[in-house]
């Protein structure tokens, strides 16, 4: 990879995580609000298990626990895994507290209007943004689902949680989660790597990071926003499922037998452009995007995908052949995202 593609790749991904998160802004208050209203305690108990859940305590007797039964088991592996997840905690803490005085957010208890003053500030409420127990969570997820990449959903799991416990409990507005999601699984994912390749893994990151922080993003959106319903918002929401149709009917095609493509896209010394699987995977959730029919979704997935096309290294990581039997999975995980997406849509309209 160039350096300027390294560079431009970095350059447009934090563009991306700002971008998503001064549009989710624009909800923080009306959201906030809405939660103030419902009373039903069984979801005000959740968020408290979230908030301990999400402890520092918590966590730093999870990461001493680790390396405590690979030291009496001997298993280097969990030492090691204690170990890097107690400083991805330490050092996420460090950059949270330091974001969270300079930048000088009140929380939703302080905040009484839409708009709000920044600035440095050491005052206790003044430190919303980003939130620490969200940070502090996926960067320890981030680590451990690098050493136990089976229980990666069980790490992460627990990391998104805590943090829609923190929003629930109106401890912290949403933009506040992902920023500090966005931080802590930086920390977690580089330092679980070596050090050493710490440029390559910078890049690669944003790759696993951005299509959850623009996914999340829009969902939020969707979930709380209504569309238009004018005639161009029927003309996108038509054209993205043609989109995402075109993609699905791609990767079957791919999978099929005797299509003549196969050995050619999989091929790294191949020189004519070819089709891969990843590319009708682009087309898939650019149709997603355009369905939701929102201008700005639109604009950050072709901005991620960008990142993706600009990252993306087929000589040192081929592409894996697309079988039938995961087309016929992934064929349905999508016809389910796209009808949960739209029956969604506008459920909770804050706007």
């Amino acid at each position: 990879m160039s350096r300027i593609q390294y560079v431009s790749a970095v350059i447009l991904s934090g563009g991306v995580c700002l971008a998503c998160l001064y549009l989710l802004s624009r909800l923080d208050f009306e959201a906030v609000l809405f939660i103030r209203s419902l009373d039903f305690p069984f979801v005000e108990q959740l968020g408290n298990v979230g908030n301990r859940l999400g402890d520092g305590v918590t966590l730093v007797i999870l990461c001493a626990g680790l390396w405590g039964v690979g030291w009496l088991l001997h298993r280097q592996t969990y030492q090691q895994a204690g170990r890097d997840a107690f400083v991805a905690y330490v050092l996420a803490g460090l950059l949270t507290q330091l974001f969270k005085h300079l930048i000088g957010r009140p929380r939703p208890r302080f905040a009484h209007q839409g708009a709000f003053d920044y600035g440095p500030s050491l005052q206790g409420g003044l430190d919303a943004f980003p939130s620490g127990h969200t940070s502090a969570s996926f960067a320890v997820a981030a680590v451990l689902a690098r050493v136990f990449p089976a229980w990666a959903w069980a790490w992460y799991g627990g990391a998104v949680f805590v943090g829609l416990s923190r929003f629930v409990r109106g401890s912290h507005f949403p933009t506040d989660v992902l920023g500090g999601a966005v931080l802590g699984f930086l920390v977690g994912y580089i330092w679980a790597r070596p050090l050493a390749e710490w440029r390559h893994h910078a890049t690669r990151v944003w790759t696993c990071m951005l299509p959850f922080v623009v996914g999340g993003c829009a969902m939020f959106w969707n979930v709380f926003s209504r569309p238009a319903g004018d005639s161009v918002a029927w003309g996108m929401f038509w054209a993205g499922l043609l989109l995402c149709t075109g993609g699905i009917v791609a990767r079957w095609v791919m999978a099929c037998p005797g299509h003549g493509l196969s050995g050619s896209w999989a091929d790294p010394s191949a020189r004519r452009p070819v089709p891969r699987p990843a590319h009708a995977t682009i087309v898939i959730v650019l149709g997603l995007a355009v369905s939701l029919q929102t201008i700005w979704i639109v604009a950050v997935t072709l901005m991620t995908c960008l990142v993706w096309w600009m990252l993306d290294q087929p000589d040192h990581h081929p592409p894996e052949a697309p079988r039938v039997s995961r087309e016929v999975w992934l064929t349905g995980g999508w016809v389910i995202v796209v009808a949960a997406a739209h029956g969604l849509q506008g459920i909770v309209p804050l706007h």
